[in-house]
């Protein structure tokens, strides 16, 4: 399942594995001490998400790119190329918006013992329309905990999120 395993220059475990949902290689991260076997349970589990699933994590996308399109028109890189095509393209089919994300790495932290059976993500990578500000998709437990800019998260820190930070959280909608 993970191909060209290597450990980089940090100490950390690297390699590359097929992504059904988006169609292409991801690389995957991990430390040294965390299970070859934990690693792909998680990747199997996220080659085969619920439709419900992906659908909330397109409609989380959908928020993070209204609220960037509304809010942050000048550092919209892409936005003028794609803003006619993302709220179009996504009635017609929510998953449409994956085509915008371009997931780079699959991040695991270390976890413990008795939480070994529930799945994680935690991927990054880029969108269209954010520009160096990146993308961060973290779940556990099938529960989408944040989807916004790029963080360095640790899916089992269970620290509560300040307000500032739950503005810039699309995972949940926003009521207005």
């Amino acid at each position: 399942m993970i191909k060209d395993i290597y450990e980089n220059d940090l100490g950390t475990m690297e390699g590359t594995f097929y992504s059904e949902l988006f169609g292409y290689d991801l690389q995957v991260r991990y430390a040294k001490n965390i299970p070859l076997e934990y690693i792909e349970k998680n990747i199997q589990h996220f080659n085969n998400l619920e439709s419900e699933f992906v659908l909330n994590i397109c409609d989380a996308l959908k928020r993070y790119y209204q609220f960037y399109k509304a809010e942050y028109p000048d550092l919209c890189e892409e936005c003028e190329e794609i803003q006619g095509n993302v709220l179009k393209d996504f009635e017609e089919d929510p998953k449409s918006i994956l085509r915008y994300v371009r997931i780079g790495t699959y991040k695991f932290d270390e976890y413990d013992i008795g939480n070994e059976d529930i799945p994680v993500l935690n991927l990054r990578g880029d969108c269209a329309w954010s520009g160096d500000k990146g993308i961060t998709i973290v779940a556990k437990n099938n529960q989408l905990l944040y989807v916004g800019t790029w963080k360095d998260l640790n899916v089992w820190d269970d620290r509560e999120e300040s307000r500032l930070e739950k503005m810039f959280n699309f995972a949940i909608p926003k009521e207005i």
